[in-house]
C-alpha cells in the first residue's frame, strides 16, 4: 500500500469524522476542571477504553498530546488521522519484543506532552485496564485522567475485540472527565496493582455516568 493511497484514506476518515462530531449533540462534565489543569500548565495520561475513542479526538482536538499506536498498517492509517488532529502520533514496535518500548513512551512524555492511551488495548481482554498507562504515569508524575465516552445512537461492531461503538450522525453523546488520580513513584510490581484497579473501577463508573446523562437528557 503507497504512502499516497494511506494519505487519502486517512484524509477521508477525517473529515467524516469532523462532520460526524460537528452533528452530534454532546454533555460534557468534567472538562472545566481539567481545562484548569492544563492551563496551568499540567500534564497528564489520559486514559479510555479501546471502543470508545471515536469522539475523543475531536473533542480534545488542539492539545499538545501523544497518541501511542503499533507499528502496523492499522497503526500507519491512525498516525495520518491522528495528526489531522493536531496529536502527536508515536509509533511502537511490538513491546513483547522490544524491552525498550516502555522506555521510549516515558522519554516521548517528558518532552513536555499529555498522553492518550486505550487503556484495554490494542487486542484486549474487553475493559480490562492493562498497567501500562499506570506505568507511564508513575514513571513521570503525570497523573492519570479517565474519561467515560458513551452515545445514545450507535452501531455495535459485536465481532471485534473491544465491541467497537461506532456513533450514527446527530446522535446525543456524553463524556464524562474523571478527577486526576496520582500514582506514587513507590507504586511499582505488585504494589501497583490496588491503582490499576482503581482505574479500571473509576473508567467503568465514568462509562455508567455518561450513559446516565444521556437517559437524563
Amino acid at each position: 500500500m503507497t504512502a499516497m493511497r494511506t494519505r487519502w484514506i486517512a484524509r477521508l476518515y477525517y473529515l467524516g469524522l469532523v462532520a460526524l462530531y460537528k452533528s452530534v449533540r454532546l454533555e460534557v462534565q468534567g472538562q472545566d476542571e481539567l481545562e484548569a489543569y492544563w492551563d496551568g500548565g499540567g500534564k497528564a495520561v489520559v486514559c479510555f477504553f479501546h471502543g470508545d475513542y471515536l469522539l475523543f479526538f475531536p473533542h480534545f482536538r488542539g492539545r499538545q498530546a501523544t497518541i501511542f499506536t503499533t507499528r502496523s498498517h492499522r497503526g500507519e492509517y491512525l498516525a495520518e488521522i491522528i495528526t489531522r488532529f493536531g496529536y502527536r502520533p508515536c509509533l511502537l514496535p511490538d513491546r513483547r519484543k522490544d524491552p525498550k518500548t516502555v522506555e521510549w513512551m516515558v522519554a516521548e512524555l517528558q518532552r513536555g506532552h499529555n498522553a492518550a492511551v486505550a487503556v484495554d488495548g490494542p487486542l484486549g481482554p474487553y475493559r480490562v485496564v492493562k498497567p501500562g498507562a499506570l506505568v507511564l504515569a508513575q514513571r513521570t508524575g503525570h497523573p492519570i485522567v479517565p474519561v467515560g465516552i458513551a452515545s445514545a445512537w450507535h452501531i455495535t461492531l459485536k465481532k471485534r475485540w473491544d465491541r467497537y461503538a461506532l456513533p450514527l450522525p446527530f446522535t446525543r453523546a456524553a463524556i464524562c472527565i474523571g478527577e486526576r488520580m496520582a500514582v506514587p513513584p513507590e507504586a511499582q510490581g505488585e504494589r501497583l496493582e490496588p491503582y490499576r484497579e482503581m482505574v479500571e473501577k473509576t473508567l467503568l463508573r465514568l462509562n455508567d455516568a455518561a450513559r446516565a446523562a444521556l437517559n437524563r437528557q
